[in-house]
């Protein structure tokens, strides 16, 4: 939009014919009055911008102003600025004997230009920001990741897994079921863990070793919206990426390819592959993108079933023939071998196939053993690189979950275990009770979510050879 739409062409006219050489300006947006004359750093018509001085003419009520001074800025932050659409000229922060007011002024007259009072306030002060709440790094990538061959990885712990695309298939149309007697799984069995609203899953390892994938859909605030549950049995890794709504194909495959020995996959809309412990795709398109990432708990079926007996469980009847049940990769979860070549192999301070819950924050890497959690519950108030988090998790009950325990209004909270109350696993200094997926369930902030940090479960191997030099928590 331009001058022209929101003056007359007379007022344009005369105002045109004041302006001066046009200048540059970064000036302050605030304005302010000096004896009878205020001046504006910069005023916005449409998509053009003015300095102005306008001019109170003496005795007269309500005030008027005339139009005194109009130099046209080249370089401007509309930020604060005064504006003019035609009708109203609005100033919304006027200095005078050390307050800030707002003042409206009409269009008096379009020869000579100028306006007249309307109403005028004093802006109250912003409170004072307390705090600035470190949010989670889009990826666990590097910033700047090194580009070779066009691909955002180190080419050297690239690797190609054997079966080729899709040749470890994906589920497409998972069906869950409540008869859990003819799914023959254990309580020890590990599963996967999803809750979003009152929709519970469980997604076991035994199905998940051979499709690795599963391309679901769940209602999100109200929209059904695509998701992608994806796990690696070769680094024990598990998370839940949103699908790409607007993709005619939003749905994801097994590429094939390794990265760290870990899994790479690739969206069918275009062909990227993403690399899922960076959670980034690292080739194509859609290199450097981030997936929308949900919360997932990795834990046995018993511990799962106990939190929440509503559950359903994804079933053997997946379109596959398999023997699910049967392990694929022999003693490789027991053993300290590995198939493929890593970075970082000889980080030694964990045994290679113990599992961890690790978080990145910015440079900062730390991990929390599963098994050096008590048996109980377990909470740890800690810190990690900038961000205070809290740690939950227990050794007999197999899981670990890690959260952000500053809040948006920048409380940061405190938290200690509960115990026999699952899926409520801790209480924080408030008497607030909280689930094991960082939701208040009772007290002041109750349905309030802690936020998701960067953080998973995965073998140490994997961890350290993604991430080397990694905290271990003592």
């Amino acid at each position: 939009m331009y001058a022209g739409q929101v003056c007359t062409r007379t007022t344009k006219a005369i105002l045109m014919s004041m302006l001066l050489l046009a200048l540059s300006s970064n000036a302050h947006s605030q304005a302010t009055i000096s004896g009878d004359a205020i001046n504006i750093p910069v005023l916005t018509i449409g998509e053009q911008a003015f300095q102005i001085e306008l001019t109170i003419v003496a005795g007269t009520d309500p005030i008027e102003l005339l139009v005194t001074d109009f130099t046209e800025l080249t370089d401007f932050s509309a930020d604060g600025a005064s504006t003019f659409d035609g009708t109203t000229l609005a100033i919304p922060s006027l200095e005078f004997e050390g307050l800030n007011f707002f003042a409206n002024f009409a269009v008096h007259s379009d020869d000579p230009p100028a306006f007249v009072f309307v109403d005028a306030g004093i802006v109250a002060p912003e409170p004072p920001q307390s705090c600035v709440r470190p949010d989670p790094d889009p990826s666990h990538g590097p910033d700047e990741p090194n580009i070779i061959a066009g691909i955002a990885a180190d080419p050297d712990f690239l690797a190609d897994g054997g079966p080729g695309p899709d040749g470890i298939p994906a589920i497409e149309n998972p069906i869950f079921t409540q008869d859990f007697g003819s799914q023959s799984i254990s309580d020890s069995t590990l599963v996967v863990g999803v809750k979003i609203g009152d929709d519970v899953r469980a997604y076991s390892h035994t199905v998940m070793d051979h499709h690795e994938i599963v391309n679901d859909v769940f209602m999100i605030e109200g929209v059904q919206e695509p998701v992608s549950l994806n796990y690696c049995p070769l680094t024990g890794s598990a998370m839940l990426w949103k699908g790409d709504m607007l993709a005619d194909n939003p749905t994801f495959g097994v590429s094939g390819q390794l990265y760290n020995s870990n899994l790479i996959m690739y969206d069918r809309e275009t062909g990227s592959w993403w690399a899922q412990m960076l959670e980034m795709g690292i080739n194509s398109v859609n290199r450097l993108a981030i997936p929308d990432r949900l919360q997932v708990i990795e834990t046995n079926w018993g511990t799962w079933r106990e939190m929440y007996p509503q559950t359903t469980l994804m079933t053997k009847d997946t379109g596959h023939e398999r023997p699910y049940g049967l392990y694929p990769y022999g003693n490789y979860k027991t053993s300290s071998g590995l198939l493929f070549n890593v970075n970082n192999p000889g980080d030694n301070r964990l045994h290679k196939k113990a599992r961890v819950v690790g978080i990145n924050v910015g440079d900062a890497s730390k991990v929390y053993p599963i098994d050096s959690f008590s048996e109980a519950v377990s909470v740890i108030n800690d810190t990690v690189g900038a961000m205070d988090v809290v740690t939950t998790g227990s050794s007999a009950l197999n899981f670990g979950a890690i959260f952000n325990r500053q809040l948006e209004d920048c409380t940061t909270l405190s938290f200690s275990a509960v115990q026999d109350q699952l899926p409520i696993v801790m209480v924080d200094n408030e008497g607030g009770e909280w689930d094991v997926f960082g939701v208040a369930v009772s007290g002041s902030r109750s349905g309030t979510q802690l936020q998701k940090t960067n953080s998973y479960i995965a073998y140490w191997f994997a961890w350290t050879a993604f991430f080397p030099g990694a905290a271990i928590y003592q």
